[in-house]
C-alpha cells in the first residue's frame, strides 16, 4: 500500500531518515531533561517547564519568517541542501552541548545555561523541521501519493518511539562511571548520529530538480514527468514542464478566503489534538497511579508504559490500515470515522481508568491510534494538496509558507498543553503532597476531563470536517484545468 514507485529510492531515502531526525529532534529533549533535569539534579519543575517551552514559544514567533528564507533560498539555489546541511548539524551539535553543562553548578546556573543553548537549538531545528517537511510536500505529485509520502514518514516517526523511551534508562547503565557522564555520552550520540548524520544524509539524498525549459521538456526524468511545475529560481514562480502545458494562467487570481478558511480549519484540528487534547489526556497517568494503582508511583508508570507501547506498535499497523482506506474514501469521510472511532474511546476512558480495569489501556491504545494517523498523515496531505491546489492558481510556490504556518500552531499547541494541563490539575484539586490521599472530588474530576474533554473536541472536529470547504475532487479539478490553460 506505501509502495511509492513515482519516487526513486534516494527520495524514500531522504523522507526516512529526515522524519527520524526531527522525531528525535522533537522529543529526546523532554524525553531525558525531566528524569535528568527535574528528577535528578532537583530543579524546579515550573522553571524548567519554563526552559523548555520559552524557546519552543519564540520558534512559533519565528515559523513564518523562517518559511519565507526556505522559500527564497529554494528559489535561488534551486535546491534545499544547504538548508538542510546547516540546521541538521547545527541541531546536532546544540543538541548534544545542553547536556554539558557540569554538574557543580548551582540549579540557576545551569538552568540560564539551557535555557541559551535551547533558545538557539530551537532555532535550528524551525530550519530544519520546515525544509525537511518541504521535502515531502514537493517530492508528492498528486492527493493520492502524498498520502502515501505521509504515512511512509509517519511509519519512521513511529519506529522513532521505540527507542526514545529507553534514552534516560540507556544514560543510567553503570557502564558509563555515573549519570553525569552518561547523559552527555547518550546526548551526543543523539546530537550527532540520531539527528546530525540523518540531516546530512536527509541533504544527501534529496536530489535536486533539474530545471526544466520547454525545449527540454522530453528530456524529463520518467519520475517527474507527471509534475506539472518547476520552481523558477529567479521569480519563485512555475515554470510548465510540456509546451503543451505552457498556456497555464499562472498569475491567476487566488480565491484567498477560500484557502484561508480551508488552511484555518486544518490549522484548528492540528491545535486542537496537540493542544487541547494533550491536555486532558495527560490524566491518564495521573489516574493510573493516584486512582488505579492507590498512590503506587512504580505501578502506575508500569502500565502507562504499557499503554505507550502498546500504542506505538498499534500506531504502526493503522499508519497503512487507514492510509489505504484514505485512498477508498478519501480524506474527509476518514477523517470523520476517526473522529468517531476517537469519540468511543474517549466515552470508555471513564470505565477503563478504574481499580481493577488496568489491561483495558490495550484498548484505550487501539481506538486512540487512529488519531495519530489523522494528525500525522491526513491533515498534512491535505495542506499539501492546499498548497498545490493555491500554488496552481498563483503560480507561486509557497510550500515552506504553509509548512512555518503548520508549525507555529503545532509550537503554540505543545506551549498550551504544557501550561495548560498543569492549570487543570490545580484547578480539579490536585495536591502533590497528598500523594496517594487525593480527595475524591479531585480524582472524579480528572476523570470527568480524561473523558469528557476529548469527547467535546472530538465533536467539534467532526463540525470542522463538516463545514471544510475543498473536497478533493474540487481541487483536482482546478489544478487540471489551470495546467491546461482552461477557465
Amino acid at each position: 500500500m506505501l509502495n511509492l514507485p513515482d519516487i526513486p529510492r534516494q527520495h524514500k531515502m531522504a523522507i526516512g531518515f529526515g522524519f527520524l531526525a526531527l522525531f528525535f529532534a522533537n522529543q529526546s529533549l523532554s524525553a531525558m531533561a525531566i528524569p535528568y533535569f527535574q528528577m535528578t539534579l532537583g530543579i524546579d519543575p515550573f522553571w524548567l517547564s519554563l526552559v523548555i517551552a520559552a524557546p519552543i514559544m519564540f520558534a512559533a514567533f519565528i515559523s513564518q519568517k523562517v518559511g519565507q528564507v526556505s522559500d527564497g533560498i529554494n528559489a535561488r539555489k534551486g535546491n534545499r541542501r544547504g538548508i538542510l546541511l546547516v540546521s541538521g548539524i547545527a541541531c546536532g551539535l546544540l543538541f548534544g552541548a545542553i547536556w554539558m553543562a557540569p554538574n557543580q553548578w548551582s540549579n540557576n546556573a545551569t538552568l540560564m545555561y539551557v535555557l541559551l543553548v535551547n533558545f538557539m537549538f530551537c532555532i535550528g531545528l524551525t530550519f530544519l523541521t520546515i525544509n525537511v517537511k518541504s521535502l515531502a510536500f514537493e517530492f508528492s505529485i498528486d492527493e493520492k501519493q502524498r498520502v502515501k509520502v505521509m504515512a511512509f514518514g509517519s511509519l519512521f516517526e513511529r519506529i522513532g518511539t521505540f527507542a526514545y523511551f529507553w534514552l534516560f534508562p540507556l544514560a543510567q547503565l553503570s557502564v558509563w562511571g555515573s549519570i553525569y557522564l552518561g547523559i552527555q555520552y547518550v546526548g551526543w550520540f543523539i546530537g550527532i548520529v540520531l539527528i546530525g548524520l540523518f540531516s546530512v544524509l536527509t541533504a544527501w539524498f534529496s536530489v535536486t530538480k533539474p530545471m526544466v525549459t520547454n525545449s527540454a521538456a522530453n528530456k524529463t526524468p520518467v519520475h517527474l514527468t507527471n509534475q506539472l511545475f518547476i520552481t523558477d529560481r529567479k521569480n519563485n514562480k512555475l515554470s510548465v514542464r510540456n509546451s503543451a502545458l505552457s498556456t497555464m494562467p499562472v498569475n491567476a487570481p487566488v480565491d484567498d478566503t477560500v484557502v484561508k478558511r480551508a488552511l484555518f480549519l486544518l490549522l484548528s484540528l492540528t491545535l486542537i489534538k496537540f493542544g487541547a487534547i494533550a491536555i486532558f489526556t495527560s490524566f491518564d497517568f495521573y489516574l493510573l497511579v493516584y486512582f488505579v494503582k492507590d498512590g503506587d508511583l512504580a505501578e502506575g508508570a508500569s502500565w502507562k508504559g504499557i499503554l505507550s507501547s502498546t500504542f506505538a506498535i498499534v500506531t504502526l499497523v493503522m499508519i497503512p490500515l487507514f492510509a489505504a482506506l484514505t485512498l477508498k474514501l478519501g480524506k474527509l469521510r476518514t477523517l470523520s470515522i476517526i473522529y468517531w472511532i476517537t469519540a468511543l474511546g474517549a466515552i470508555l476512558k471513564w470505565f477503563i481508568y478504574q481499580p481493577g480495569h488496568e489491561w483495558g489501556v490495550v484498548i484505550d491504545a487501539l481506538l486512540g491510534a487512529p488519531s495519530w494517523v489523522a494528525i500525522s498523515v491526513i491533515i498534512p496531505s491535505m495542506l499539501a494538496d492546499l498548497c498545490a491546489y493555491e500554488r496552481s492558481l498563483s503560480g507561486r510556490n509557497k510550500v515552506g509558507y504553509f509548512i512555518s504556518v503548520q508549525n507555529k500552531v503545532i509550537n503554540f499547541s505543545v506551549v498550551i498543553s504544557m501550561v495548560g494541563s498543569g492549570l487543570l490539575l490545580n484547578a480539579v484539586g490536585f495536591d502533590a503532597s497528598a500523594g496517594a490521599k487525593q480527595s475524591v472530588d479531585s480524582i472524579l474530576w480528572m476523570r470527568i476531563c480524561l473523558a469528557g474533554g476529548p469527547l467535546l473536541l472530538c465533536f467539534l472536529s467532526l463540525f470542522i470536517v463538516k463545514i471544510y470547504p475543498l473536497a478533493e475532487h474540487q481541487m483536482a479539478s482546478c489544478q487540471t484545468k489551470n495546467a491546461l490553460g482552461q477557465t
